[in-house]
């Protein structure tokens, strides 16, 4: 019994391992395209006075880097704290969504570079913004900043624009926001493939535009050779589904919850394969989560 049970083991750790990423290097040439469209994306947002940068991820060659070969694929995450600030004030879990990203990627192997993005459809479904034209016309031109320069006919699409909430999973801790959080932190951080893009305090960023909210942080992280197999047919995932977004906030109430995407969910709204390293990924961060937030 032991014996069949370590055979089932051994194929699944080979099917996980084979055929889950780019086999081969990517060359040189592949990159140069997606590089000056986020070179463009990053150029545009630090020319603007209404727009920072938080961070830049470069998907495939941090994937690189860590043994896991992808096509190329990289997001630019900025914020307009104003929108920010407004759209957190709306509705809180609308952080999972910020700060706001674009991703320039690898259309196909060797194929065009295109750069897609979520429009305001996608937030307004997602998180029940309603009728909000000062939100939208705000949201629509700070993209719009970002992607000057870029020609129509590389700024790709998704299928739709719907996103329906029950693509956020939400535990409630039982410890103070403080504690949740440094607790969160503690078992990111013990994963040995944790690489750290960033901690944004919403509401320290909020006050600072002179706008009330309730404690809310966001933890921006990932573990770049499994994200880089579960990206390797699914380049666009790395707009939505990585980095990891992990948002800890209190509700009105005073409870304390963490929320975070599920990856199945983004991959379902995208059109992209759920592959077997995506669902691993999945289960391995709800289990983690959850096991840092049991009460102790």
């Amino acid at each position: 019994m032991l014996m069949r049970f370590g055979i089932v083991v051994t194929i699944f750790l080979l099917v996980l391992a084979a055929g889950c990423g780019d086999p081969d290097p990517v060359s040189a040439q592949r990159y140069a395209e997606p590089d000056r469209l986020f070179a463009i994306l990053d150029d545009n947002v630090a020319a603007s006075e209404d727009l920072e940068k938080v961070v830049g991820i470069d998907h495939s060659r941090l994937g690189a880097d860590a043994g896991s070969f992808m096509p190329p694929a990289q997001v630019l995450i900025f914020s307009d704290p104003a929108l920010d600030a407004k759209l957190i004030a709306r509705n809180q879990l609308s952080a999972i969504d910020l700060p706001l990203r674009i991703l320039a990627y690898e259309s196909e192997p060797g194929g065009d570079a295109r750069v897609i993005y979520n429009s305001f459809n996608y937030m307004r479904s997602r998180y029940a913004l309603g009728d909000s034209p000062e939100l939208q016309a705000r949201y629509t031109s700070s993209m719009a900043m970002a992607l000057q320069g870029i020609a129509a006919e590389q700024v790709a699409a998704f299928p739709g624009d719907d996103m329906q909430p029950d693509g956020i999973i939400t535990l409630t801790s039982p410890f103070d926001f403080e504690n949740t959080v440094e607790k969160l932190i503690v078992a990111i951080d013990a994963q040995d493939d944790t690489v750290w893009f960033g901690k944004i305090d919403f509401q320290a960023r909020a006050q600072a535009q002179g706008i009330e909210v309730a404690p809310t942080k966001l933890l921006l992280f990932g573990g770049p050779a499994p994200g880089a197999k579960a990206m390797a047919n699914a380049p666009t995932l790395g707009l939505d589904a990585f980095c990891q977004k992990l948002l800890v906030w209190q509700d009105e109430n005073g409870a304390v919850h963490a929320s975070f995407n599920d990856l199945l969910a983004i991959a379902e709204r995208q059109d992209a394969s759920k592959s077997v390293p995506l669902r691993v990924i999945n289960r391995r961060l709800n289990s983690t989560f959850s096991t840092a937030l049991e009460a102790e």
